[in-house]
């Protein structure tokens, strides 16, 4: 069972949650245990500078989500709640990455098909776990975001 557990989201985002969490784990056996911790915070990361972060491993995941950002100087910007929704659908794309053991804390390694690639040699966005993160955070919010 994947157990979701929110902090600072409106029942419209805990209704979208919901339904990015059976999109993205339907595959999952139903003996699965996972749990994926999200929080809404006014800015993530040292400078402002990123809408969201998923930090995990095969058992759990830790999600924060930004609802504003840092422009260049200094001034402070929001983000829209399709863009918010939009940076929580990337982020359980990469908690559910987490839960298959697809992308781990410790290397640039992307698992998949039982076989591993070693992508320190791709740009950011290259990144397999990225590129299916961006992928799923257009796919989600255009279907599900109400």
């Amino acid at each position: 069972m994947i157990k979701v557990s929110t902090e600072g989201l409106t029942q419209q985002y805990d209704s979208f949650v919901d339904d990015c969490i059976v999109a993205l784990f339907d595959k999952e056996p139903a003996d699965t245990d996972y749990n994926i911790s999200i929080t809404l915070k006014k800015f993530v990361g040292d400078n402002g500078s990123h809408a969201g972060f998923c930090l995990g491993d095969e058992e759990s995941s830790e999600i924060e989500v930004a609802t504003h950002w840092i422009y260049e100087d200094d001034e402070v910007v929001p983000y829209t709640d399709f863009e918010i929704a939009g940076s929580i659908a990337h982020e359980l794309t990469h908690a559910k990455q987490f839960s298959r053991g697809q992308i781990n804390m410790v290397n640039n390694v992307w698992k998949s098909n039982d076989s591993a690639t070693d992508c320190d040699h791709l740009p950011y966005e290259e990144h397999p776990w990225e590129v299916e993160a961006y992928a799923y955070e257009t796919i989600l919010t255009d279907i599900y975001w109400r």
